[in-house]
């Protein structure tokens, strides 16, 4: 036979532990509506403006997939650009070139038909890059890298990973709303 005592710790423990999985529920429940609205807010951003990548609190993100800034930049690295377009020579500039974003350093500021434009180079290419930058197509001023990070959203970018994110996300849903 149990005591009283035994059965008023394991009912204190069971309170304690529903306690813990509600404050947990919640956590979990205000993460997945911050993720939500953030991506609704940069969806509504980028349909106003296709042209340009959506910033958030005046920061983009990009994770870089070539080894053209190496070594100063990585592959699967990721880049947070400043969104602006005071720009100077020897700034690491993120730019579009059509619809890739390249991240490069501003090598030479000069004057085109009264407009000013920049020549760009990455710092493990030989060469400069041929096209010209002017500010319209600049998406940010290089202020912060996160090494490594990218590699896990490179690989993301696979479908094999993208069917099995979404198979796992559909069993947590599952598991939280209909259990």
């Amino acid at each position: 036979m149990r005591n009283k005592g035994e059965n008023n710790i394991k009912s204190g423990k069971t309170k304690r532990n529903k306690k813990i999985k509600k404050v947990i529920s919640i956590i979990e429940y205000i993460v997945i509506f911050l993720v939500i609205f953030v991506n609704g807010i940069l969806i509504f951003k980028s349909a106003q403006n296709p042209n340009k990548t959506p910033a958030l609190f005046g920061k983009k993100a990009f994770v870089i997939i070539s080894g053209s800034m190496i070594p100063k930049i990585n592959i699967g690295d990721v880049v947070i650009l400043n969104d602006t377009n005071d720009v100077h020579v020897g700034d690491i500039i993120g730019f579009r070139r059509n619809s890739t974003v390249v991240v490069h350093r501003i090598i030479k500021e000069m004057l085109v038909d009264e407009k000013v434009m920049y020549q760009t180079k990455g710092d493990n290419n030989d060469i400069p890059d041929i096209d010209l930058v002017d500010n319209s197509t600049i998406e940010g001023v290089l202020i912060a890298k996160i090494p490594f990070i990218g590699k896990i959203l490179i690989w993301l970018y696979n479908n094999l990973a993208i069917v099995i994110v979404v198979i796992i996300v559909i069993l947590i849903l599952k598991y939280y709303f209909f259990s």
